[in-house]
């Protein structure tokens, strides 16, 4: 019920004096009885219906320190208001309320966690960015986009929501236990083209340019390419891509290889394409051995189906382009 205006106070003593019953004088103006009660004893004590005087709390804050607060978590974002309350001697809940009222709020909300990149590598990744702007997606459907991925036994996104009541937090059936060091691990090799995947390549055991060339690019990569010619290879610039041997081996193959930025995994749609096979996997039970999430990673890059692939290969346009407007930097991929 909203509080009654002083114009709706007036003609509700108006009404009791015009010999209106408390009851009606209620229902005319949605408010409770005691409203309506307290309203009429304080016309009889004073004669008027206004707001008695309140004492007002002095503003813990001037503009001017407003202005202050929030320049200072403009210039550092990572600033806590742990740190900034005590300046101005007042509490971290004020900080955040100055920081909240503005015209466009400012929220403490978790970061985007990226790669380092130095002025070079937003250089490079612009300059990439504008040589592609005007591929179509008929040019993006010939790359093969391919990485390496590792995934562990044990893992822990923080996705994963559990339900509990209050005082059950470090109960053992709401304890979500998992080996901090990942209780195994196993490396995959995928690629993608257009709507189309190619196998999954297992690599075991530590993994360098001639163990590359033998086990992925020609088991799998330059055949997938050759039967889907006219094709362009994508891989990131890993020293065992950028080895000179498997340089080498690329040229010799007639393999036309795509010049790639370095720190540029956000461009490669193969990374979300990982995320989602990680997540279908463990949607469906935890894998209790290396083996088994092995065959549990196989069978579902096997079952994704080949609308998903697509989609994430035709994102390109809009990559380049966000790219192109982040100057480089940082972006939603």
């Amino acid at each position: 019920m909203s509080r009654l205006s002083e114009a709706e106070r007036n003609r509700a003593i108006g009404m009791i004096q015009g010999g209106v019953s408390v009851v009606d004088v209620r229902r005319t103006f949605n408010c409770s009885r005691t409203t309506i009660h307290y309203l009429v004893r304080r016309f009889r004590h004073t004669g008027d219906v206004h707001d008695r005087p309140r004492s007002v709390s002095p503003r813990a804050t001037s503009q001017r320190d407003d202005r202050a607060i929030v320049l200072l978590h403009f210039r550092n974002r990572f600033t806590p208001e742990t740190l900034t309350a005590p300046a101005y001697n007042v509490c971290a809940q004020i900080i955040r309320n100055r920081l909240r009222t503005q015209r466009r709020p400012i929220k403490a909300r978790r970061p985007y966690t990226g790669g380092i990149l130095t002025l070079r590598h937003r250089r490079a990744r612009l300059g990439w960015a504008r040589a592609h702007r005007n591929w179509r997606r008929r040019d993006w459907n010939t790359v093969l986009f391919s990485d390496e991925s590792l995934f562990n036994l044990s893992h822990a996104d923080g996705r994963v929501r559990g339900y509990r009541r209050k005082g059950e937090r470090f109960a053992i059936v709401c304890v979500r236990q998992h080996d901090r060091f990942g209780g195994g691990c196993v490396m995959f090799w995928g690629g993608i083209r257009g709507g189309q995947k190619t196998r999954l390549i297992v690599l075991r055991g530590n993994l360098n340019a001639q163990r590359y060339i033998n086990n992925v690019q020609n088991a799998e990569a330059i055949p997938f390419l050759r039967r889907n010619a006219p094709a362009v290879f994508q891989h990131d610039n890993a020293r065992l891509h950028t080895a000179r041997i498997t340089r080498a081996h690329l040229a010799a193959s007639n393999v036309n290889v795509m010049q790639w930025p370095a720190m540029s995994p956000d461009m490669n749609p193969i990374e979300h394409i990982w995320d989602v096979l990680g997540r279908n996997v463990r949607s469906i039970h935890a894998p209790q051995n290396i083996q088994q999430l092995t065959n549990d990673l196989i069978i579902e890059w096997d079952n994704l189906p080949n609308r998903l692939v697509q989609r994430y290969v035709n994102s390109m346009r809009r990559r380049v382009d966000k790219l192109i407007r982040a100057n480089g930097g940082h972006n939603r991929s």
